[in-house]
């Protein structure tokens, strides 16, 4: 027994010596191509997990879930490189120092890209507005469409895609129309000094909460907010949905009703309604 005991501890020492022995000779390079082939493994079932982080944040925006896993892949992969090189005799420093140069010229060359890729990343974590909202930037309006890194896509009221790069957004105020899910409307109409104010403003509230479309809470108001010696100014305020369409067709049905009121032989003199008009949301 003591003899097969032997003979097995003799057979596993010959064992580990040979494997040593070919260790040594296996080339330096094969085993750093062997390191990044397993980074490469590690980064693609870290991806794979990954896919299902929804699960534990289900507010996390898709392009945004995205870009981190590709980060994080790509770091697994720039380590496995990087231990690779260590491997094959190139100082830690040099790496460092060379991946540090490419780095600023890549930023230099691509500087506008780099902006409104940050700028993407940026809007995505803080959402500002979401797929279908309709908001405004600047001078253009629309229906959004598509986020991406680098631009932000609008589809306008006439149909015209509009492509807006991510750095501008970030740098100018947004109007979310839909955030809020209702929108206030405001008509100015003009009267002459000697109308009978509380009639006015009676038949104009009662002309507006008649449309259909209009909400009942908040509710319509019509208020004095400006006055001369020869006109007073009555703001008739209403809410609605906030899509565009929405408060374009109402706006148009409440001017229409603001016409036939100000044409009842009840009101005296001849008021103009005036062509001005805001949307607040």
């Amino acid at each position: 027994m003591d003899s097969v005991t032997s003979a097995l501890k003799d057979a596993g020492t010959h064992t580990l010596h040979n494997i040593g022995v070919l260790a040594r000779d296996i080339p330096t390079f094969v085993v750093a191509i062997i390191i990044i082939l397993l980074a490469a493994w590690i980064a693609q079932a870290v991806g794979r997990v990954m896919l299902h982080a929804d699960r534990y944040s289900p507010r996390l925006d898709p392009s945004l879930e995205l870009l981190i896993r590709q980060l994080v892949v790509a770091g697994i992969i720039t380590f496995g490189v990087t231990v690779a090189f260590g491997i094959l005799g190139v100082s830690f420093a040099t790496i460092i120092a060379s991946f540090g140069v490419a780095g600023l010229i890549v930023g230099f060359a691509l500087k506008d890209i780099l902006e409104n890729f940050v700028a993407g990343i940026l809007i995505l974590w803080r959402r500002p507005y979401e797929i279908s909202d309709q908001i405004q930037i600047g001078t253009s309006m629309g229906t959004v469409t598509e986020i991406n890194f680098r631009s932000t896509s609008l589809q306008t009221p006439d149909g015209i895609e509009v492509l807006i790069p991510n750095s501008l957004i970030f740098n100018q105020p947004i109007q979310n129309f839909t955030e809020s899910g209702s929108r206030r409307t405001t008509i100015v109409v003009t009267f002459p000094p000697e109308t009978d104010l509380a009639l006015a403003a009676s038949l104009l509230k009662q002309a507006v909460e008649s449309l259909e479309g209009v909400l009942s809470s908040p509710a319509p108001e019509v208020l004095l907010l400006g006055s001369t010696s020869t006109e007073y100014q009555l703001h008739v305020r209403y809410w609605t949905a906030p899509t565009i369409q929405a408060t374009n067709e109402i706006e148009s049905a409440a001017r229409t009703a603001v016409a036939r009121v100000l044409a009842r032989p009840e009101l005296q003199g001849k008021p103009a309604e005036t062509p001005d008009a805001t949307a607040e949301t």
